[in-house]
């Protein structure tokens, strides 16, 4: 990455900084790209543009809501600044709303990030020094180390040096340069020259330039009212990766009406649909073999023997399904026939039980009214003899 960036100092003989031409602007750009990459995740390095919250979430594909927390990292470390106002929506019923501006303040970014490397190569040579008071010595014959607490009593005070005191040794000590902390010292400054090489050449390629002031507001006032943002052109991913195919766009959902009827051809053309349509997912929720039976003994696994069973008893139901036959049908007729005729004889024979029993009933009344009367005429004939 470090490679595109090209040296471009640019000063005055009088030493006062130069106005930032379109070639140092665009490596200045390319310099922000090459930051946001190495110290940034992907979903960040997408926030990289001065565009309204709205249409950057719909182009990283996230909601309002989250881009707010995926750029308030970037904001927090001075990359990206934020710009919030309130704009006027036209329509049937005009209406204020708050949208939310992410830009790119060039000389802030440049100031920052010098500040950042600095920093860095600070702490770096902060504790290699520390591990360099702290490496101890070492015996370059036995390899014998100690630390700079345990040599205080090997000074050998003829010749001013420190001897080892391991028996038949007495080798003068000598500073450890392989201790743990001066080695990982070493190695993360080289590692921080070799991977930030291309960000300091571009920074000192950058010194004396004079970059032009970020007027977010004279931005807005020149662009909101075009919005070029909003031209987009469709994303063909099959250009960007090899093999990659793009995503299908989201259709409505499709309703199917069925009418149902007493066709027979009808019916019959539903219920092998049905049937295929049962078909084609049962395969496609068969389990691959290795699932069903071992690759090595081909003994069948529990899988297996589940699927096992259920095909079977699959089978047993379809051969119970068969055509009836017509002299059991004839049986069942006149089974049919029978109890019909018997249920009508018991009704019969209901209603003329129920027609003695009401004529029964009248005549036992009418018997009762006959006997009061003559009862009564006696009384009637007593009276008259008294």
């Amino acid at each position: 990455m470090s490679q595109g960036v090209v040296s471009m100092k640019s000063t005055s003989v009088s030493g006062e900084p130069q106005p930032a031409t379109p070639a140092q602007m665009a490596a200045i750009r390319r310099l922000i790209q090459v930051i946001a990459r190495l110290f940034y995740d992907d979903g960040h390095i997408l926030l990289i543009d001065q565009i309204p919250s709205d249409v950057l979430a719909r182009r990283v594909g996230l909601q309002a809501r989250d881009l707010g927390a995926l750029a308030a990292k970037m904001v927090e470390d001075r990359i990206l600044s934020i710009h919030r106002t309130q704009e006027t929506k036209e329509g049937v019923v005009s209406r204020s709303f708050s949208r939310t501006y992410y830009y790119i303040d060039y000389k802030q970014v440049l100031d920052v990030t010098k500040w950042r490397m600095l920093a860095m190569r600070r702490e770096i040579d902060r504790r290699l020094r520390n591990g360099l008071d702290n490496k101890g010595y070492v015996c370059p014959r036995c390899k014998q180390s100690y630390s700079t607490l345990e040599v205080a009593h090997l000074l050998d005070f003829t010749r001013n040096v420190f001897i080892c005191e391991t028996p038949g040794c007495f080798m003068e000590l000598v500073d450890n340069e392989d201790a743990d902390d001066v080695r990982q010292s070493k190695d993360t400054l080289t590692r921080f020259n070799e991977q930030l090489h291309g960000v300091q050449q571009a920074l000192r390629s950058l010194e004396g330039v004079a970059l032009p002031p970020m007027d977010i507001y004279a931005w807005i006032a020149k662009n909101a009212a075009q919005q070029p943002w909003q031209e987009e052109t469709e994303r063909d991913d099959t250009k960007l990766v090899p093999g990659a195919k793009p995503l299908a766009k989201p259709q409505a959902p499709q309703v199917m009406v069925e009418l149902s009827g007493t066709d027979p051809a009808n019916e019959l053309a539903n219920e092998q649909r049905r049937a295929k349509e049962e078909e084609e997912q049962r395969a496609q929720n068969t389990l691959p073999a290795w699932h069903l039976a071992s690759t090595v003994s081909g003994e069948r696994t529990g899988l297996g023997r589940v699927d096992a069973e259920r095909r079977a008893a699959e089978a047993n139901d379809a051969e119970s399904i068969v055509a009836p036959d017509l002299d059991d049908v004839d049986v069942d007729v006149d089974y049919y026939t029978n109890y019909a005729a018997q249920q009508n004889s018991q009704s019969s024979k209901r209603q003329a039980d129920t027609q003695y029993s009401a004529d029964s009933n009248k005549q036992a009344r009418t018997e009762s009214r006959a006997e009061e009367n003559e009862d009564e005429g006696d009384e009637f004939d007593m009276d008259d003899v008294i």
